[in-house]
């Protein structure tokens, strides 16, 4: 089966294959490997016989920034150095940019540390964004005109209300094709084939390109049943390769301090070790790369950054370990941050109890997910009303979502379930039906597409109804009363719906017709749902070689962020219709971050 561009460019999202989230996931999660706890906020830069940097008076500073600068004070130097160790490269974090960045500069022959909190690298499911791949161009005949690429550029750009750096965007459309190619013929040579995704809908919502590529095992190649992927499984490959190439791998040891000389210039970094506390200085003659993950498990740092929907997440999937960490070495040690208050990938679909929602976030993981949450079935907000189209990306909705009283809201649908969601055809990460030409993958617990009703009514209604969140009745009258939502607007409400079904024009907010889906045969369902984090992507901010940068706009020498420490790339939301975007990103900039440590250049010779 051939497909042109033209095919793509009326699909809806960008994306490609996936790999970890300590650079931050993108679209569909999984949960991490490693459950150690999460470290204690830590600190800064300078190494013993460097210059000492001055740390803030006792008392508190009155803040002249946007943000709260009394929490990102620089804490007092480690002296107190157990061992030294000296390499070209420091890489920070063994995620998806981690795991990428030091692959890469050990390809490229440098000596590399690599610190990672936890004990084993991180692993989320999901696909990589990435334009003019080899597997594109020579498998699917897919391949994008430079006018095409300035297009996705600028759409990405407005989606972020230009409160983004362009240059960053269009390095990554212009870089990620050549980085996926690197990719994959690392994970060719361990058996670990690609996918392209080509199961594409055209949501009339945005007319963005989409080039997904996934990780599958060999011989499941475009098998259609249940399979690990992305970076369940490059990761670990990731991880075997540092190991061939003779990393020094310090996993269970927390980056605390980076090291810095008069001018500024970074030249290592402090860790500490979890087996005894002692402390450890990595000397570098390259640079350090950090890339620890953003800081979606860190509310004192969300308040201090006057993070926007902080009092608005119902579930956090992405916090564990992820603690700010980077972005606080690289501020201590003069980089300049976002000011973008909102920025982080969110889902639709964290379920509400009900019964004890006392809205504060961060519940219990994967228990209160209904992933059908992106379905654009009816919703309405606790007062029984309409009010929003339910036809666009979950970003979308839930920003629109988070605006109504308890910032929360309900999903409402029938027992036309099955019939509902093949209509629909959500595509990327909401997929809740399997289709010739999407990765179909069983990657978390009840959370897979469907090959049919039951397997549905398997995966997500008989977990929902037992866990207590959604609601059955039949009549519309009882959901009201079990939802806790008034029943004569409620009433109303579905019937006026009905009735814009029935005519197949919405008149109210312009939903397509073809999702314009009646609530008419019972029993009737009903489950409350909110926001779903799953990272923060407003960081440090870099110039176009990775380095971090200060309020000037100068680079910091000898540091480099990626993953969700970085910024500048995103702004507000995540546009969903480029599924795979954050990944991409990750992926395209943590090898730049190390082809420029290592050589001095973005571009391979």
């Amino acid at each position: 089966m051939a497909f042109s561009r033209r095919d793509f460019l009326k699909g809806a999202a960008a994306t490609a294959a996936t790999v970890a989230f300590s650079g931050v996931m993108s679209g569909c999660t999984a949960k991490t490997d490693a459950e150690t706890p999460a470290p204690e906020n830590t600190a800064v830069d300078t190494k013993p016989e460097s210059k000492t940097v001055t740390t803030e008076p006792e008392n508190t500073v009155v803040s002249t920034k946007w943000y709260d600068e009394n929490y990102f004070r620089k804490p007092d130097p480690i002296t107190d150095i157990a061992e030294t160790i000296d390499v070209d490269v420091v890489v920070v974090g063994a995620g998806n940019g981690g795991c990428i960045s030091a692959v890469s500069a050990l390809d490229l022959g440098a000596k590399v540390a690599w610190v990672e909190q936890n004990a084993g690298v991180i692993t989320f499911a999901g696909e990589i964004a990435a334009l003019n791949s080899k597997v594109a161009m020579e498998k699917f005949g897919v391949s994008y005109t430079e006018e095409e690429r300035n297009k996705i550029v600028n759409d990405i750009c407005r989606y972020a209300s230009y409160e983004n750096d362009q240059r960053l965007v269009k390095l990554w459309a212009e870089n990620s094709g050549r980085t996926m190619d690197w990719f994959v013929d690392k994970m060719a040579a361990k058996g670990i084939d690609m996918f392209l995704e080509t199961d594409l809908y055209d949501t009339n919502v945005y007319n963005s390109p989409a080039v997904t590529h996934t990780v599958f095992r060999k011989g499941e190649f475009v098998e259609m049943g249940p399979n690990y992927m992305g970076s369940q499984l490059a990761n670990p490959i990731w991880e075997e390769y540092a190991d061939e190439m003779g990393v020094i791998k310090l996993f269970e040891h927390t980056a605390k301090q980076l090291v810095q000389d008069n001018n500024g210039k970074v030249t290592g970094i402090i860790v500490e070790r979890k087996e005894d506390g002692k402390y450890i200085q990595i000397n570098t003659s390259k640079g350090v790369i950090l890339s620890t993950g953003g800081y979606s498990g860190n509310t004192e740092m969300m308040a201090a950054l006057r993070y926007r929907d902080k009092d608005a997440i119902v579930n956090n999937l992405g916090g564990h370990g992820h603690n700010g960490d980077g972005i606080k070495l690289a501020m201590w040690a003069g980089a300049a941050i976002d000011r973008n208050h909102a920025g982080g990938v969110a889902f639709n679909r964290a379920a509400v109890d009900l019964d004890h929602h006392v809205g504060e976030p961060y519940s219990s993981g994967l228990n209160d997910i209904w992933w059908a949450g992106s379905q654009p079935w009816l919703k309405v907000n606790t007062r029984g009303e309409r009010f929003m189209n339910e036809d666009g990306p979950y970003d979308f909705i839930i920003n629109g979502g988070i605006t109504q009283p308890h910032k929360y809201w309900f999903q409402i649908f029938d027992s036309n379930y099955w019939e509902d969601v093949n209509a629909f055809h959500t595509t990327i990460c909401g997929r809740v039906v399997a289709a010739k030409g999407a990765r179909n993958s069983e990657v978390l617990p009840g959370v897979f597409p469907c090959k049919n009703k039951s397997e549905f009514e398997e995966a997500f209604l008989n977990p929902g109804l037992e866990s207590g969140k959604l609601k059955k009745a039949d009549t519309l009258e009882d959901l009201a009363n079990q939802l806790g939502i008034p029943v004569d607007t409620f009433i109303k409400t579905v019937e006026r719906y009905n009735e814009l079904a029935e005519n197949g024009y919405d008149s109210d907010f312009g939903k397509a017709a073809r999702n314009l889906r009646p609530i008419v045969k019972a029993p009737f369902y009903g489950i409350a749902l909110g926001n779903w984090l799953l990272c923060t992507f407003n960081g440090v901010r870099i110039n176009t070689n990775m380095q971090a940068i200060d309020e000037n706009g100068d680079a910091i020498d000898g540091l480099y962020v990626v993953g969700n420490d970085s910024g500048g790339f995103f702004a507000n939301s995540y546009p969903q219709y480029y599924g795979g975007l954050a990944q991409g990103r990750t992926t395209c900039f943590a090898r730049l971050a190390a082809l420029h440590a290592v050589t001095g250049s973005i571009y391979e010779s």
